[in-house]
């Protein structure tokens, strides 16, 4: 029996030559949730090249579950090859299998548990630098504190907080680099000699020699440091025996520093963001800390009791998810819930659309922590939530990166409260990341 395909509705509104490139590039959040009485699958122009936008959990399933083998990376991967190589997201097929179950040790509980001491540690040493009344680009400070996470959790405990700040401050360089070259039509503007360039290309190049130095140090070392290189440096192949590569596991550490600081410190702001926003939700999840961490930092034994918080970290995913737009290019022609898209298309899916859906989230704009109660969140679609993915390539991390949030907020609530500045507006950038353009805060002592 055959089945009898359709052809996806096409967006109204292209120019010559741009297509719909200038909404897409002006206006992407406003552009990925404004099809969806079109179809689980729309067509729209990306320059002169088609493109297609999946708008429904079905369309999103059959693409990452029924045709995850047929399909490779779109651009906004290709462009951040500059910083992660050819690491885990950048792979496909059996090498991405085969690297995956090299990498899933490094995310075993044991592990967890461990980097959950130095999440701890850093939230309450970034909080000591804190004054009592201080105003704070709190977005900054986050980034640092990821990337500090990042770094005594990758390499050593013992590096200085002023390494990590500078990390994170090439980071900062970097990833809006790559943000401005993701979706541009040409890179002859970025080829030209100007600062903001050049400041990219020193950045770029500083992140890179530094994992190469570190790599070589504990190349040379014959101790087992128990932290992130050190096991990646003694993964072997699960069929082959071989172990990784110096350039492999360089491709993996950068592409480590993308997922957990940039992904993780939008993920932590837009949470303090909607805790200001909203100062009863605030008020219970302070409650909920003062009883089970009673002052103290928090540990990872204190998660499950902090049902509330998980609860507010769910519905800021929801709401803010830092990858909030993913690409993917056919290796064939795929069947998308009941459309047809053809070989070599580019082919986009956004958690922000998926998740912003009133067919799947009664009043999908509210801020509702409450939805996630287990009668409630048992109504959503199995696949109408992502906030890290879906199926083989999700987010080998996410553990990690859930325990981390929870753990931070936890741990610097139960000490210090956030006040949004008067007046300051905060509006989310959709770039590499979901992210707040600033969020200015005041930091009072409990």
């Amino acid at each position: 029996m055959t089945i009898e395909l359709s052809t996806p509705t096409r967006i109204p509104g292209g120019i010559p030559l741009l297509g719909h490139a200038r909404q897409f590039a002006r206006f992407p959040l406003e552009f990925v949730t404004g099809q969806y009485d079109r179809g689980d699958v729309v067509q729209f122009q990306l320059g002169p090249a088609p493109a297609y936008l999946l708008t429904s959990p079905q369309a999103v399933h059959d693409l990452l579950r029924t045709h995850h083998n047929a399909s490779r990376n779109g651009v906004l991967f290709e462009r951040l090859k500059i910083l992660g190589g050819n690491g885990l997201g950048s792979l496909f097929g059996k090498t991405h299998r085969a690297r995956r179950q090299m990498i899933m040790p490094l995310f075993a509980r044991s592990r967890i548990d461990d980097y959950a001491r130095v999440m701890s540690e850093v939230a309450v040493d970034i909080g000591d630098s804190w004054q009592d009344g201080q105003r704070l680009a709190l977005d900054v400070e986050l980034h640092t504190l990821t990337a500090t996470i990042l770094v005594r959790t990758l390499f050593s405990s013992d590096l200085s907080r002023d390494a990590a700040e500078l990390a994170a401050a090439h980071l900062r360089v970097v990833f809006a680099g790559v943000a401005r070259r993701a979706y541009a039509p040409t890179d002859l503007l970025f080829r030209l000699p100007t600062s903001a360039n050049r400041e990219f290309n020193v950045a770029v190049r500083s992140l890179h020699d530094l994992v190469d130095r570190i790599i070589a140090t504990y190349r040379n070392e014959t101790a087992e440091r128990g932290n992130m290189l050190s096991m990646l440096l003694a993964a072997r192949d699960p069929e082959t025996g071989e172990q990784l590569t110096d350039d492999q596991v360089h491709d993996d550490v950068m592409t480590a520093f993308f997922v957990g600081t940039e992904a993780s410190a939008a993920g932590l702001a837009w949470t303090f963001h909607l805790l200001d926003r909203h100062p009863d939700v605030a008020a219970r999840v302070r409650y909920e800390v003062d009883e089970v961490l009673a002052g103290r930092p928090a540990r990872i034994d204190d998660l499950p009791r902090l049902t509330y918080l998980r609860q507010v970290a769910d519905e800021t995913l929801r709401l803010y998810p830092p990858g909030w737009l993913f690409p993917r290019i056919p290796l064939e022609e795929i069947a998308v819930a009941g459309y047809r898209i053809p070989r070599g298309a580019n082919v986009f899916f956004s958690p922000y659309t998926l998740h912003h859906d009133d067919r799947s989230y009664p009043d999908p704009e509210t801020f509702d922590p409450d939805r996630w109660k287990p009668d409630r969140a048992a109504e959503i679609p199995p696949y109408g939530y992502i906030p890290f993915g879906l199926g083989q390539r999700s987010c080998v991390g996410d553990s990690m990166a859930m325990t981390a949030l929870l753990i931070v907020v936890a741990t610097l609530m139960s000490r210090w409260e956030f006040h949004g500045v008067a007046g300051a507006e905060v509006a989310p950038v959709a770039a590499t990341v979901l992210h707040p353009d600033q969020l200015p805060m005041v930091v009072e002592l409990r």
